[in-house]
């Protein structure tokens, strides 16, 4: 009896040893999360697009096509984006090589200018853009005080102003990318080119901007990818001017409660999206270098300025004094008008706007205690599940595994506006309802957030060396306990580097909460862009405003201390 008892339990217990440990159990499972939560809804976007009256029909994509509207903001799109970049390339370009290849005496100084400049949210600019330039601005207030019969002209709201605040919101990307391939690249090369013969010009192009090509192309992706799916900035300065570009014009169609014509543009975007990372990816493995780098060389720089040190110092002065000193005091300034547009003395100052924020009308105090929840929640479960997917992709290399990170970091190529479209069309209807609740602004963060915590500890891990976990896999210890124990504490610095992005995107995100919000779930994010339509003006997005660039300095600053820990 025993015997045969024996017999029937043993290849079931081998079942629950083999089958069902969690080192095979937890990619299984992560794969279906990313696919119910990450695949699932943008394929919903193309069945959708496809789905006339319940019928197959391409007619949705007949008529958004031979809309001259959708012409009209394809085209102003790829303007904006065409000017964006060469802006942010020149802008970051520029900053990075006379940090990391003159002998430019204030480069700490450049560096807390360009942290600076990436800590004000992009739309925050806008809003600082037209309190400055438009017709009851600043420059015009300042230019009347001289000459009261002065006729101003200059218009404030156009496409190349969208270009411009992007492109001062962006640039850092360019700028640290760059700056991270130079110092990777070290001056040996370039050093040795010199002895060769070879002249500065030659330096530059033949040798220091192929090498750099790769992180340039990365970054400019960023640039692009963000660029085209902003929706504040468009929304603000180029909407006034009759410029809809295809973020606003999914928006406006989305209030239109038109979904087809909201389906088939959003397929247009990802396509773009995906050709633009598919060509990068591919460019990138063409024009990939080699390159060695040595402790010997020599810290002395490849370029010196000589009599052009003060000239450079002034432009970048100016520079700085623009893109980060005046939003700064514009924004402040203008948060303590009673209402903006008033003749500036004391009497029109006041701090009841800070006041009202915290008042019991509760104008910002469950905005905010809402994207804390969502930034933190979403930022936590992205980072577990981005760190998961790592590891397994890091110690297995079985189909499963391998397919995880593709579809893990497949949000990085779409559009955050168009999240939240496929978010809505894929839990809209019973019997998994989501739509209008905080679970669905959480989920579609987290989402977001994914791809993001995964760039942060995804190069990391290539330093990791797989045999110890297989090692460890070999004396028996867990799957569990190798995750924890093995591999998190050498993933720490990326994983709160990670967590931190992630919050801080929450606290000043728009397109995402704009489209999925309800009275009872709104966001700062959507309180500065709605705010204005709520009997306020602009002094009380300034006030906003303020409120959320300190906490974005604030976490900046933390995240820059965890990120020179890591070097020590």
């Amino acid at each position: 009896m025993n015997t045969k008892k024996s017999s029937i339990n043993f290849p079931f217990s081998s079942i629950l040893r083999e089958g069902f440990r969690l080192d095979r159990a937890i990619p299984l499972l992560l794969l279906i999360i990313l696919l119910v939560f990450i695949f699932y809804p943008i394929a919903m976007i193309f069945l959708t697009s496809i789905n006339h009256d319940g019928v197959f029909s391409t007619e949705s994509y007949v008529v958004a096509f031979s809309s001259p509207a959708t012409y009209h903001a394809l085209v102003n799109t790829v303007k904006m984006v065409a000017y964006t970049l060469v802006s942010a390339t020149a802008i970051g370009g520029s900053l990075a090589l006379i940090r990391h290849r003159t002998d430019f005496k204030y480069k700490n100084l450049i560096d807390f200018s360009v942290f600076l400049s990436f800590t004000i949210p992009a739309y925050i600019l806008s809003v600082t853009w037209v309190e400055v330039f438009s017709r009851g601005g600043y420059l015009n207030r300042i230019i009347r005080l001289f000459d009261s019969s002065f006729s101003y002209t200059l218009n404030a709201y156009t496409l190349g102003a969208s270009a411009i605040i992007l492109a001062m919101h962006l640039y850092p990307l360019i700028y640290y990318g760059l700056g991270n391939a130079l110092q990777l690249l070290g001056k040996t090369l370039e050093e040795n080119a010199k002895v060769c013969g070879a002249n500065k010009k030659q330096i530059l192009f033949r040798i220091t901007l192929p090498l750099v090509l790769p992180a340039w192309l990365a970054t400019s992706l960023l640039v692009v990818s963000r660029s085209m799916a902003n929706f504040g900035v468009p929304a603000q300065l180029s909407l006034p001017a009759g410029k809809e570009v295809l973020s606003t014009r999914v928006f406006s169609a989305m209030s239109d409660l038109d979904l087809n014509i909201v389906a088939v543009l959003s397929v247009l975007l990802i396509a773009i999206s995906m050709f633009l990372f598919i060509w990068s990816e591919k460019a990138i493995k063409k024009k990939h270098y080699a390159i060695k780098t040595s402790s010997a060389t020599s810290d002395q720089s490849v370029i010196a300025l000589g009599p052009w040190h003060k000239p450079v110092l002034v432009c970048l002065g100016i520079f700085f004094v623009f893109s980060i000193i005046v939003p700064f005091v514009t924004i402040i300034t203008s948060s303590f008008f009673k209402r903006w547009g008033l003749p500036l003395s004391m009497d029109n100052l006041t701090i009841n706007n800070y006041l009202k924020l915290f008042s019991k009308e509760n104008l910002l105090t469950i905005p905010l205690l809402n994207s804390l929840f969502y930034g933190i929640v979403g930022a936590t479960a992205a980072t577990i599940i981005a760190s998961l997917t790592v590891y397994f992709h890091t110690y297995r290399h079985d189909f499963i595994s391998s397919q995880l990170i593709h579809i893990a970091q497949l949000p990085i190529a779409v559009p955050n506006m168009i999240l939240a479209v496929a978010a809505m069309f894929a839990w809209i209807n019973p019997p998994f309802k989501l739509y209008g609740t905080r679970s669905l602004i959480i989920i579609t963060y987290t989402v977001l957030f994914i791809p993001i915590c995964i760039k942060q500890i995804l190069g990391a891990s290539k330093n990791l060396d797989p045999s110890l976990d297989q090692a460890a896999r070999t004396m028996g210890i867990p799957m569990r306990k190798r995750y924890t124990q093995l591999f998190l504490p050498q993933m720490k610095k990326g994983l709160m580097a990670g967590f931190l992005i992630c919050f801080l995107i929450s606290l000043k995100e728009i397109p995402i909460s704009l489209l999925l919000y309800t009275s009872t779930t709104k966001t700062l994010g959507v309180m500065m862009f709605t705010i204005q339509s709520n009997s306020y003006g602009l002094e009380m997005t300034s006030s906003i405003s303020v409120v959320v660039i300190l906490l974005s300095v604030a976490g900046n600053l933390l995240l820059k201390k965890i990120a020179s820990r890591g070097k020590t």
